[in-house]
């Protein structure tokens, strides 16, 4: 069976998942990647991605620490995935930690 694309947006200390054609987005703990080993991703240098290559994107709810309901014609829509994960951790702030932010600023000498 062929895999299908799935998306991805790291923030708040959680990766938002979606694969293409699920009526859910997978919020997991923490910046991981599951399954296939990855070739690249572009991010911010002051958090860590782990590759966890032995989880299977298709069945990994056991490792979900929440679901967001998601409309799968919405997949393509440019910045849909990030906005959905804003929100919801905007409502939940036990869960996501509001501080931990993939784009935050760095305090810099040069910038002084």
């Amino acid at each position: 069976m062929p895999t299908r694309p799935i998306s991805r947006y790291f923030n708040y200390g959680l990766t938002f998942r979606w694969t293409q054609g699920d009526r859910e987005i997978a919020v997991k703990r923490g910046y991981v990647l599951e399954g296939s080993p990855f070739i690249e991703v572009t991010r911010p240098r002051h958090f860590t991605i782990v590759d966890r290559p032995g989880e299977d994107p298709a069945n990994d709810r056991a490792t979900w620490i929440a679901a967001i309901p998601a409309n799968p014609a919405d997949w393509d829509k440019p910045g849909f995935l990030a906005k959905a994960a804003e929100a919801w951790a905007a409502a939940n702030p036990r869960t996501a930690d509001l501080n931990d932010r993939t784009d935050r600023r760095t305090d810099s000498p040069l910038r002084q």
